[in-house]
């Protein structure tokens, strides 16, 4: 039995380097599961497969695993599509630590820039946009006298967003921003928009053909491997099959003739 059991040992050396061609990669990790979510729904409009699995990094983190062969173009599609988006410092994360006391300048310039991750973290979540930027002025009034006319706090907003059309009113970022900040008005708010081409796959340019199996063009590879890897082990079986019955047929000894009498 020695033979056989060395046959059942290649073949499943065979299946484990064929699949081994079917190897994937991480594109990114450390990752929230909201963040998660974005990054496959990207991959999945461009016609990349992908999964998210357990980042072994962190309890509640995770990670986007594709293909080998699709790693490019997913980073290519992530960088399109800014994912993952950077995280803007809320008031929360500004003003948690303690330590020692601020200056009144240091408190303003932690406020603004606060204030300004609130507002672009609020606008990204707007139809279309993938990432904004929200630059607050906020006049410094310690010095005025009281009779002095008051500055009115001013904003600049830079907005990308998916396609030649924004998905989202310009009026609308203003009445936001504005109602955000004391004193502001609506025509105290510039937005400029950035419109960002993200090309679309084709179904014939991110699919392909095994057969009369259709798949992503990085799945490709791990199911050729699956399918290779199959074919083989039933070749080593059915030699396995052969070389048994040969064995047995070797031990049972002929039949004697019977005598004439």
């Amino acid at each position: 039995m020695s033979r056989t059991r060395r046959g059942i040992r290649s073949a499943l050396a065979g299946m484990i380097a064929v699949f081994a061609l079917g190897c994937e990669a991480a594109v990114e990790s450390g990752l929230d599961e909201a963040e998660a979510n974005a990054i496959l729904v990207a991959l999945h409009e461009a016609q990349i497969g992908g999964r998210k699995e357990r980042d072994p990094g962190g309890d509640d983190l995770y990670q986007v695993i594709v293909p080998a062969d699709d790693v490019g173009a997913a980073l290519e599609r992530m960088r399109e599509e800014g994912l993952p988006r950077p995280a803007s410092p809320g008031l929360g994360e500004m003003f948690a630590e303690g330590g020692l006391v601020p200056t009144a300048t240091e408190e303003r310039a932690r406020y603004v820039a606060a204030l300004g991750g609130e507002l672009s973290a609020s606008i990204e979540a707007m139809d279309g946009v993938l990432d904004a930027r929200v630059h607050v002025a906020l006049p410094d009034t310690r010095r005025l006298a009281l009779d002095d006319e008051r500055p009115r706090p001013r904003a600049s907003v830079l907005v990308r967003h998916r396609g030649p059309q924004p998905g989202y009113s310009d009026d609308a970022v203003r009445a936001l921003v504005a109602g955000a900040v004391q004193d502001m008005q609506v025509e105290d708010v510039a937005v400029v928009g950035v419109p960002v081409e993200i090309r679309e796959a084709s179904r014939g340019e991110r699919l392909v053909s095994v057969g009369p199996i259709t798949v992503t063009r990085g799945s490709a590879t791990a199911l050729k491997g699956v399918l290779g890897g199959a074919l083989a082990l039933h070749v080593v079986l059915a030699g396995l099959l052969v070389l048994v019955l040969a064995r047995r047929r070797r031990a049972v000894p002929p039949t004697p003739e019977p005598e004439h009498a």
